[in-house]
């Protein structure tokens, strides 16, 4: 690997094709990227970063509170040893989130925000 990806997301407004192959080639050969935009401050990456560190140095017990193994799409924290590629596990742990929806006809909110319980 000669670089990072780093990968534009004004990209996914203007030629959401051209930024959907530039993240699945990222995810696909890589495994991580990059992600900027000009109306991001840097303060905010930083933040994030920081807000990242502070989770994983939290103890199991608590990141446990929003294992994946309680979210119906799988959604949260992964312990190491859990998450495999290609039948070998991976040395990591890891947090997998994305946007919460409810539909109308699932009256069933007890899912809501995992994350909030920390």
């Amino acid at each position: 690997m000669s670089q990072i990806p780093s990968l534009n997301l004004q990209l996914s407004k203007t030629n959401p094709v051209k930024f959907a192959d530039q993240l699945r080639h990222a995810c696909h050969t890589i495994g991580f990227f990059l992600l900027h935009h000009d109306i991001i401050p840097p303060t905010t990456c930083f933040r994030a970063l920081d807000e990242t560190r502070q989770f994983f140095s939290r103890p199991m017990h608590e990141k446990m509170m929003i294992s994946y193994e309680n979210h119906p799409s799988f959604r949260g924290y992964m312990p190491m040893g859990v998450e495999n590629t290609e039948g070998q596990i991976d040395g990591r742990e890891q947090i997998e989130y994305a946007a919460e929806y409810f539909y109308p006809s699932n009256n069933n909110l007890q899912h809501t925000q995992y994350y909030r319980r920390l």
